[in-house]
């Protein structure tokens, strides 16, 4: 009994210590992200505490824009709420060293918004209104950083 005990009690610390293990990262510089001239933004780090696991970074720019309502005789009138358009998410696999430490270094570009939406999504009077004329925004980056099917790391930047 008390054998099987001892052995239960090694098994329940030994599945604890592996749970905390994954995900369980420490960044020695970063993460950075530096918002770039051409509209772009870069996450940068220096990180560890991944093993031998495989993880992914990834990056996407979010920006909000606001549209003019336009009714069908061409009358415009401000929108009344913003859209959030979405560039494409970069990816990076992180490749570790015999220590689980691995470099950051991922770059996301932002989405160009349509050129007219639906009234309703502008927030005009009805739907016959049209958004036209996207004015951007607030924007952000959103860091994501995946191992194992599970998210250890996520954080969003607000481009100053």
């Amino acid at each position: 009994m008390r054998k099987t005990l001892s052995l239960l009690v090694a098994l329940v610390a030994t599945l604890a210590l592996a749970s905390t293990a994954l995900g369980a990262i420490t960044f020695h510089s970063g993460p950075t992200v530096t918002w770039n001239n051409d509209g772009s933004a870069t996450a940068t780090g220096d990180l560890s505490g991944l093993g031998n696991t495989p993880a992914t970074a990834s990056l996407s720019i979010t920006t909000q824009y606001t549209y003019t309502c336009q009714n069908p005789g061409g009358n415009v009138a401000p929108g009344q709420k913003s859209v959030g358009v979405v560039g494409a998410t970069s990816t990076q696999t992180l490749s570790t060293d015999k220590n689980g430490r691995a470099t950051l270094n991922v770059t996301a570009f932002p989405g160009t918004p349509a050129d007219t939406i639906s009234g309703k999504q502008a927030g005009c009077p009805n739907g016959n209104w049209t958004g036209v004329n996207p004015t951007a925004g607030a924007t952000t980056a959103t860091l994501t950083i995946t191992q194992g099917g599970k998210v250890i790391y996520t954080n969003t930047y607000t481009k100053p």
